[in-house]
């Protein structure tokens, strides 16, 4: 595309010698699949506002200072809250002294059992109903202080409120908790045994279990011609966002409401939690996402600081106060991905694909949320974009003494496409064939769609692709790498010492979770400005943008005339909340049925206005006008004084140009993409050099082209970021020894290595919009696609199954192989 319309972190790119340099390549229009409903224009309409990159309306005021953050947030009389948290992995709670801290002016310090809210058990989130391969589902939930016994370094114990953050964590300092430590339980198939202590009391630690089978497996491996094993194991991470989580919680006795301010990505979620805590109606309660420095997933549950700043400002009196610490994020917000796998693929001689079976084992931590949802996740991912007549997978969820987890950005995915991409390149080294060969043979082809692959998503309904050319990502993704030149390369370069790898990974990613769906309001007011409300909160996907887009090609409207507002739980009647990649189909599709819908009635009073029939009017940039006359004109504004008295309108829902309607797909979409790295590995310090990376993405038709490209390069990083050290670690005792930055390095912008990208879009036909997810897909192939590179730089001699390859790590792995001295 023209530089002049690269997002900014490619122009910068060329001022500084070790950023990164991004080209995207757009040649390629929407492929397949209707136009959408309601849409006269075809996508190619120059006039459309879909699929342009106009400037982001939240920019200008981010840019400048003057976003509204939850620290932003000080409501008067306001006190602050601070936790004392549990310095033990497992252990019983002897005896808990705050009388130093309960001398102090204006301190209050809160045990579990001081207030009935603070011992009950927080309400534990369950699988999906329509989930078939649930076979167990044990809640394990937990409470907001802790009481009797703590289960993770770092799990709440005493609360202390003050006037202002400093002073609370003085006294917070001066409390005293006596422990009785207990072994730690922290590793997971370990915990499986009967002879493991119970991190729960009386109760196992298998707490999920989910099955899928598909085929003979038996027949399939009895009759295979070679079978490959794999072990890979992806290690435990957190998502790291810019902002920590925070609440602010203000009640007024006098109408007995409360207002919370809170970064989460679930308000109306949250807002339900908060009322059955204080025994108050929903109604009462308003939650209000400010803008918010990125989610992830992380901040979609419901933690104990979530019901504990409520349940103090509506026993104090007084607004509460709480900001999370980088520390505290670290030990107490929900981690993610950490499973083993047991893996098997059964081939021909020739290559193809069999069966696959596998068994994973998933460390959700003390408690978890969404305890089979991950394990799900990964079996439904497992075969990918390749035909698979046999398939077997069992998942294990299984607690620990760690931080609990939850769904992060993936949730699952990145899992999946670690075990059965590196499985196809072992099968590719053991049979002398190229690793793009290998998946060439075993991909859907797109003649094949829609592919059902037997699969049953969490919604109950049998899985199928919804189009799409696998075979076409793979060829250009190659083209884009020059996957041929490097393999010519390769040679010459090792002859000289130098170890050239090149690693490949295909994915599919489900999107647009149901959860059933989600409304949109649209209203025109008597100026021509136009509001649009949903339910759902952002933080950083460019809600504001991309929704006045389809705001303004579905009614008419300027774009500059449009304003939209979420996050906040007074706005439309439900949101089910932001993750899981759904907000676009799911968000997207009631905004433009709600804008078509207030169009059909701006177009009923226009056409009194210009003396024509309604289907004659056409509504553009805010005007109405007559098809073929555009001088024939009225303003939108205009229209919209006239809609407020005119009663033909009330056979279409009411006089006045505004409409609220409520969207479902009938089932997930899947995208899908390949990636490509050319990798260094100096073979002296074990370090791995990205040369150049290479992204084939399709989520159908493209809203905001810009913002869908910040989506794939942020991804990618965050996949980056477990190759280059990310990892939580924890020690036999349990103690986490990862909690500052300083142990738990993320990718800087120096980090990121050459990107080249390239978009197909084929629409897909189950939504009008004709989009699908993007939000998760690119952060789980650049650890498969990277682990693969090293690998190959080797000649596939080398036992990679861990994702994480820092120095220290390949120069062991190649000390292993003999590749370096011991």
């Amino acid at each position: 595309m023209p530089r002049s319309t690269w997002p900014p972190y490619a122009k910068f790119a060329s001022c500084r010698a070790r950023s990164s340099a991004i080209s995207s390549a757009r040649s390629r229009p929407i492929a397949s699949g209707p136009a959408p409903a309601g849409h006269p224009e075809t996508a190619e309409d120059p006039l459309a506002v879909i699929g342009q990159s106009p400037r982001r309306k939240e920019d200008q005021r981010l840019i400048t200072g003057r976003g509204r953050f939850i620290d932003d947030i000080a409501p008067s009389g306001v006190v602050h809250l601070a936790l004392v948290r549990s310095t033990h992995a497992r252990a019983r709670i002897v005896a808990v002294d705050a009388t130093a801290a309960r001398t102090l002016p204006d301190v209050s310090v809160f045990l579990a059992d001081d207030l009935p809210g603070l011992a009950d058990p927080l309400s534990a989130s369950r699988a999906d109903r329509t989930n078939p391969y649930v076979r167990l589902d044990t809640p394990r939930p937990q409470r907001p202080l802790a009481r009797s016994e703590v289960r993770y370094v770092g799990e709440p114990v005493v609360a202390v409120i003050a006037p202002d953050p400093y002073r609370a964590a003085d006294a917070a300092e001066l409390i005293r908790v006596e422990y009785e430590a207990w072994p730690a339980v922290v590793d997971a198939e370990a915990a499986m045994s009967a002879a493991s202590p119970s991190v729960h009391e009386g109760a196992s630690n298998v707490v999920g279990q989910v099955v899928k089978v598909i085929g003979d497996v038996e027949r399939a491996f009895a009759e295979a011609d070679l079978i490959v094993e794999d072990h890979p194991t992806h290690g435990r991470v957190t998502s790291m966002a810019i902002e920590t989580r925070g609440l602010c919680a203000a009640f007024d006795p006098a109408v007995g409401t409360m207002t919370v301010w809170a970064a989460h990505q679930a308000p109306y979620h949250l807002r339900s939690a908060i009322a059955a805590r204080l025994g108050l109606p929903a109604e009462s309660i308003r939650v209000i996402a400010p803008d918010t420095g990125g989610g992830f997933g992380p901040k979609e549950g419901i933690y104990p600081e979530d019901v504990l700043v409520p349940l103090l400002a509506h026993r104090l009196g007084r607004p509460v106060k709480w900001i999370q610490t980088r520390t505290e994020f670290l030990s107490s917000s929900h981690q993610a991905r950490q499973q083993t796998h047991h893996a098997r693929l059964a081939a021909t001689r020739d290559g193809r694909i069999l069966g696959l079976d596998v068994r994973l084992v998933k460390d959700v931590g003390a408690y978890h949320y969404f305890s089979v949802h991950e394990p799900t996740n990964t079996i439904n991912h497992l075969p990918s974009q390749y035909k698979v007549p046999a398939f077997r997978a069992e998942g294990f969820s299984v607690v620990t003494n760690k931080t609990p987890s939850a769904p992060y950005r993936g949730a699952g995915r990145p899992e999946a496409i670690l075990v059965v991409e590196r499985l196809l390149d072992r099968l590719a080294a053991r049979l002398g064939l190229d690793p793009a060969e290998v998946r060439a043979r075993n991909q859907i082809a797109p003649q094949e769609m829609p592919y059902r692959p037997g699969l049953v998503y969490r919604d109950g309904i049998a899985v199928s692709y919804d189009g799409g050319d696998y075979p076409l990502e793979l060829r250009r993704t190659l083209d884009l790498l020059d996957y041929a030149g490097w393999r010519k390369r390769q040679a010459d370069l090792r002859a000289k010492g130098r170890r050239i790898g090149l690693g490949i990974a295909g994915y599919l990613e489900a999107g647009g979770s149901v959860r059933p769906g989600e409304w949109a309001t649209v209203k025109v007011d008597e100026r021509g400005h136009v509001e649009v409300l949903i339910g759902v909160s952002g933080s950083g996907q460019g809600h504001e943008t991309v929704f006045a887009q389809v705001c303004a090609e579905y009614l008419g409207a300027a774009f500059d005339d449009i304003r939209v507002r979420g996050g906040d739980t007074t706005l439309v009647p439900y949101g089910y909340g932001t993750g899981a990649s759904r907000v676009a189909v799911n968000t997207g599709n009631a905004v433009a049925v709600a804008a078509t819908e207030v169009k059909v009635k701006a177009c009923r009073v226009a056409a009194g206005l210009l003396e024509c029939a309604a289907d004659d009017v056409r509504i553009e940039d805010g005007r109405a006008f007559v098809v073929g006359a555009p001088g024939r004109a009225v303003p939108l504004a205009q229209v919209a004084r006239l809609a407020l008295s005119d009663r033909g309108l009330v056979e279409l829902g009411g006089p006045g140009l505004w409409a609220t309607r409520f969207y479902a797909p009938p089932t997930v979409t899947w995208s899908s993409g390949v990636h490509a790295a050319v990798v260094e590995v100096d073979v002296e310090t074990g370090r791995v050099t990205i040369i150049r990376y290479a992204i084939v993405h399709d989520c159908g038709r493209q809203l905001h082209p810009v913002i869908v490209d910040g989506q794939i390069v942020g991804g990618f990083a965050q996949g980056l970021g477990v190759v280059l050290g990310e990892h939580v670690v924890h020690d036999d005792s349990g103690q986490l020894l990862t909690n500052t930055l300083m142990d738990y390095p993320i990718p800087r912008a120096d980090d990121m290595p050459p990107l080249v990208m390239e978009h197909l879009q084929f629409a897909t036909d189950h939504n009008p919009l004709g989009v699908r997810g993007v939000g998760e897909g690119a952060t789980g192939p650049p650890t498969a696609a990277i682990a693969n590179a090293v690998a190959d730089a080797f000649e596939g001699r080398l036992d990679v199954t861990d994702p994480i390859l820092t120095p220290h790590r390949v120069y062991a792995l190649l000390r292993e192989a003999g590749f370096a001295p011991d």
